[in-house]
């Protein structure tokens, strides 16, 4: 499926299919919520038509029966064996020897590495090696919504094709039409979905507004030190930590324009403070480390409960 905000991508990969001047490699970036996943698997379904005369897959023909049954012989997912884990240099290895091998079934072979900013050191190099020598009929596809773990030396190797969020407008009424949701709802989950229509119709579907609620009056708590860290830590496990963090530094930049117009210097410093705490806690929870969350969350915890903040929290009656 091609939603509206990847037609201009679509059709640019249609073109050079049809020119027949389509790259080795391919790195999808974007926000979550974008469908990029999606965008790849019908490149690859079109890529492993046998009806060439269309731009799009036929559905009917045998090679797009195996995509769909997920059993085609000559395409190769590869992602973390484990959920939360790398992917490691044995699944890459693998990958290359059955690159070594002709098409069994179409005319090309194609490759998803999703996400591939999940690779370690080892995977990224031997990755490498086989971008360097890229073989004909072969399509290789990056997903990843962090590009900047990527090393340069493959981002280099590989044509970028960028996701966007659409404006505002036309994610409203594209979510609108999925179903009956409530206009106010879906501002309120704009900018927590970063714009992203599919993350945010995943969102109200989980009934994530009560979460938001929670986490806004644990927040407040914790900024006037009336929390436990060790049990609101565990509690915070349960909710989607990217999503918590997120919220609360949306909450935060607010709070910081509006100390800043009230020539607040303290009350900005100290929103500073807690903003860039924040910060940290999301690239340590978004990158491939495996870190301990439950003390990370304890650690921010009490960095935003320090004294001196909680003091002047008190008395300028801001963060």
């Amino acid at each position: 499926m091609i939603y509206p905000w990847q037609t201009i991508q679509w059709q640019l990969f249609s073109q050079q299919k049809q020119q027949q001047r389509l790259p080795h490699a391919i790195v999808m970036t974007g926000v979550n919520g974008l469908g990029k996943r999606s965008l790849a698997d019908q490149m690859v379904a079109a890529l492993l038509c046998e009806n060439d005369n269309t731009s799009e897959p036929c559905g009917q023909c045998h090679s797009c029966q195996l995509f769909m049954a997920g059993s085609h012989p000559d395409h190769t997912i590869i992602e973390p064996e484990e959920s939360g884990k790398q992917i490691k240099i044995e699944q890459i290895r693998r990958l290359k020897d059955k690159q070594q091998l002709t098409p069994t079934v179409a005319k090309w072979k194609t490759v998803i590495v999703c996400p591939a900013d999940n690779m370690n050191i080892n995977a990224n190099n031997s990755l490498l090696k086989l971008l360097e020598e890229p073989q004909n009929n072969t399509l290789i596809l990056l997903i990843t919504a962090k590009p900047e773990y990527l090393p340069i030396t493959i981002l280099s190797r590989c044509q970028k094709v960028v996701l966007s969020a659409p404006n505002p407008d036309e994610s409203i009424n594209w979510i609108q039409q999925q179903g009956s949701f409530d206009r106010a709802i879906i501002d309120q989950l704009l900018v927590l979905a970063k714009g992203a229509p599919l993350a945010i119709i995943e969102m109200l579907q989980t009934d994530i507004l009560p979460q938001i609620e929670q986490i806004e009056v644990d927040f407040k708590s914790l900024l006037h030190g009336q929390v436990n860290p060790v049990m609101m830590a565990k509690d915070w496990q349960q909710y989607d930590l990217i999503m918590l963090f997120n919220h609360l530094q949306n909450l935060v930049k607010k709070n910081i324009i509006t100390v800043h117009k009230q020539a607040n210097a303290q009350g900005t410093k100290r929103s500073w403070y807690i903003y860039d705490c924040i910060i940290a806690v999301i690239k340590l929870i978004s990158s491939s480390n495996n870190i301990n969350k439950t003390l990370l969350i304890e650690q921010f915890m009490v960095s935003v409960m320090d004294k001196s903040l909680i003091n002047n929290s008190a008395n300028n009656g801001s963060l």
